[in-house]
């Protein structure tokens, strides 16, 4: 069960920056960074499935710079959901894959994410209805500027966690 949401993710890391913009070069580019992670998922492989979520997030901060939509947020929200539920089951697998776990305890651990997921859906939303206020002093060109550049954050995040 728990590979399943991360084959979820695999979907959504593809996908979403697509939902910004929607090219055939992004879409190739975002199956490219989700073959690394299904890679990662499948070894399994924490290192390489870290290294797909890099590539996905710069796709996906790339398709924000190039794209004129002025709202994103679902996708970045649901690039950040398939970001964290791919690391989630990549590691779960690395860590639990040869061990007798009973379904109590993966369905525990599904509810956990579960929470987690919700807990984040509705940080963006908090952070969106914020960043409303802020969104109407700045120049609409600046605005994918500042976007790509929170993901780029972000990449910088899952690279010092990872490397701790």
């Amino acid at each position: 069960m728990v590979r399943l949401s991360g084959l979820a993710a695999l979907l959504l890391i593809a996908g979403a920056p697509c939902l910004v913009l929607p090219e055939r070069h992004v879409l190739g580019a975002g199956v490219t960074a989700a073959a690394i992670c299904a890679g990662g998922l499948l070894l399994p492989s924490v290192g390489l499935a870290t290294a797909g979520a890099v590539l996905a997030v710069l796709v996906f901060s790339v398709a924000l710079l190039l794209a004129s939509a002025t709202s994103s947020v679902i996708a970045a929200m649901l690039m950040g959901i398939a970001v964290l539920m791919l690391l989630d089951a990549t590691y779960f697998q690395q860590r639990f894959s040869r061990s007798a776990i009973t379904p109590g305890v993966t369905r525990a651990h599904l509810g956990q994410l579960g929470a987690t997921i919700l807990v984040s859906v509705l940080a963006v939303g908090v952070l969106a209805v914020v960043s409303d206020a802020f969104w109407l002093g700045l120049d609409a060109a600046l605005r994918p500027a500042v976007a790509a550049a929170g993901g780029i954050l972000v990449v910088l995040a899952i690279l010092r966690a990872t490397t701790r």
